[in-house]
């Protein structure tokens, strides 16, 4: 571990050469990060509705699909640059940010809470 690196908190990661906070989503960042994507929302719940055995298969197709929305959604949520994370951020760092930040607001939780709000599908 870098020097830079072992003076980061638990809430930060750098994104590139900035520092990012990982936030919590309020309401009010939900709102807006729903207003800057477009695909995404539906490919982030196929990846978290995943079975096991495809999840990672799922994932790298949602990158494939949506990375621009990826780097527009960690541009919204960190308050960094959109342009400067797709040039200057690895892509690892973009995924340990967003991991990190669905780590710090329960997002598996939240997902499995709305999953057991959806109407049951019928057996036959």
């Amino acid at each position: 571990m870098t020097l830079k690196k072992s003076m980061l908190g638990d809430n930060e990661i750098y994104l590139g050469d900035k520092k990012a906070e990982v936030k919590k989503l309020t309401p009010t960042l939900w709102k807006q990060l729903f207003g800057t994507i477009d695909k995404l929302p539906g490919l982030i719940m196929q990846v978290m509705l995943a079975p096991k055995k495809d999840f990672y298969s799922y994932v790298l197709m949602a990158c494939d699909v949506a990375l621009d929305e990826v780097v527009e959604i960690t541009a919204v949520l960190s308050g960094i640059d959109k342009q400067y994370i797709s040039d200057k951020a690895g892509v690892d760092e973009i995924i340990a940010y967003l991991m990190k930040t669905a780590q710090k607001n329960n997002l598996n939780e939240i997902v499995k809470n709305v999953k057991s709000l959806l109407p049951k599908k019928k057996t036959e």
